[in-house]
């Protein structure tokens, strides 16, 4: 665990392109609920049907928030934030790399926050200044603000744990009122993930999620949810299971009387059911879907740098056992094999690929994005065709 010493940093900041987004809304409002007198969550009123949760936390002389949101709510965030205290907001937590976690990071950056992210944020559009891996502790007045890595929902999230007032940020790791998405660690990210805050709670710990309920009642989540959904997830992957031996599409199975009763409890479920089928896709891709099987040696011979132009390269890493293709300052995902030439971005169900150059006598030569059109990585991934310039392990 890295410890953050309550002392002023001098913090070499790190540069990060920005992915533009369509505006939510031009005046945030907030629900907020006040935990004691040094926490605070709030709630984030959106159109549409889900809102949004962050944190503040209080100390003597500083605060630090959890999550910055979107850049076009920050100044509304800011005035919000100003109701409870006029402490300056020294650090800012993001959770994953969900553009509402970090959007407005270089707004609360310019204003003297120091960001604090996963490593493989760094290979996201956030702006970031300190990185950390496995877990990390920043002491903010009485309170101990713990984050640590968890995989579930993305490659890059944490939790973020506060100790003395029994509070736990999960951002997308888990949701009060419907099925979070399982991100490319499928399954088993998400019930580890949720074990991991099990244990963290007891019968009075507040579950904030990222993603939350129009409901004010479903806002924030409790250990017994925490069970309950847990068995919620893996009732419903075993009920797709089922289906997927039978050879049912998503779309079918979204009609399955025996799946909807698993997820009928869940308190979204009358306005989230006709999204049920992209919930099932997703299991479906990550969990079930078959990928072609290549040796160590086979899979070693993919890792490289393979480079477009100066300062637009793609590396190809392999990590236990599994292929990962990243680039700082945009993407990094898991290569699921759909043969010996092309590899599918584990996770997203968007048809997006990565199709790899082979010469005649198996030597990797290069590597070109296949992208959906207008989809999310058609505008964060530069298309063209990238040579392998260096084949040692990285």
């Amino acid at each position: 665990m890295k410890l953050i010493p309550n002392i002023n940093l001098t913090i070499i900041k790190t540069y990060s392109v920005f992915l533009l987004t369509i505006p939510l809304f031009a005046q945030a409002k907030y629900d907020v609920k006040k935990v004691n007198e040094n926490v605070y969550i709030l709630t984030e009123l959106w159109e549409g049907n889900a809102n949004g949760n962050l944190g503040v936390v209080i100390g003597n002389d500083q605060m630090l928030l959890i999550n910055s949101m979107m850049m076009n709510s920050a100044s509304s965030l800011e005035q919000e934030i100003q109701k409870i205290t006029d402490l300056p907001i020294t650090y800012v937590i993001n959770s994953d790399s969900d553009p509402y976690n970090h959007h407005a990071n270089t707004y609360f950056a310019d204003k003297g926050a120091t960001i604090v992210s996963h490593y493989n944020m760094k290979y996201s559009t956030a702006y970031h200044d300190i990185l950390f891996k496995d877990s990390i502790s920043i002491p903010i007045g009485d309170e101990v603000v713990t984050a640590y890595h968890t995989p579930s929902h993305t490659l890059d999230h944490i939790d973020v744990h506060l100790e003395k007032s029994n509070v736990l940020f999960m951002s997308d790791g888990f949701k009060t009122n419907w099925l979070t998405y399982t991100g490319p660690n499928g399954l088993e990210g998400v019930v580890i993930g949720i074990d991991k805050a099990i244990s963290l709670s007891d019968e009075h710990t507040i579950i904030v999620s990222g993603n939350t309920s129009k409901n004010p009642r479903f806002y924030f989540g409790n250990k017994d949810q925490l069970i309950t959904n847990k068995k919620v997830y893996i009732e419903f992957a075993k009920r797709v299971a089922q289906l997927y031996k039978k050879g049912l599409p998503a779309n079918e199975m979204s009609l399955d009387t025996k799946l909807n009763d698993i997820v009928m409890g869940l308190e979204a479920y009358p306005n989230f059911k006709p999204y049920l089928k992209y919930q099932i896709e997703e299991l479906l891709e990550v969990d079930f879907s078959k990928s072609y099987k290549l040796t160590h040696a086979e899979l070693m011979a993919y890792v490289g740098v393979y480079k477009l132009t100066d300062t637009t390269i793609i590396e190809i890493v392999l990590e236990d056992g599994k292929l990962f293709a990243r680039q700082e300052g945009a993407f990094y995902f898991e290569l699921k094999p759909i043969n010996k030439n092309t590899f599918d971005f584990k996770g997203p169900t968007s048809n997006d690929y990565l199709k790899f150059k082979v010469s005649s006598s198996g030597e990797i030569l290069g590597v070109s994005p296949i992208l959906e059109k207008n989809g999310w990585w058609y505008n964060v991934i530069t298309q063209g065709n990238y040579k392998k310039i260096n084949t040692k392990s990285l």
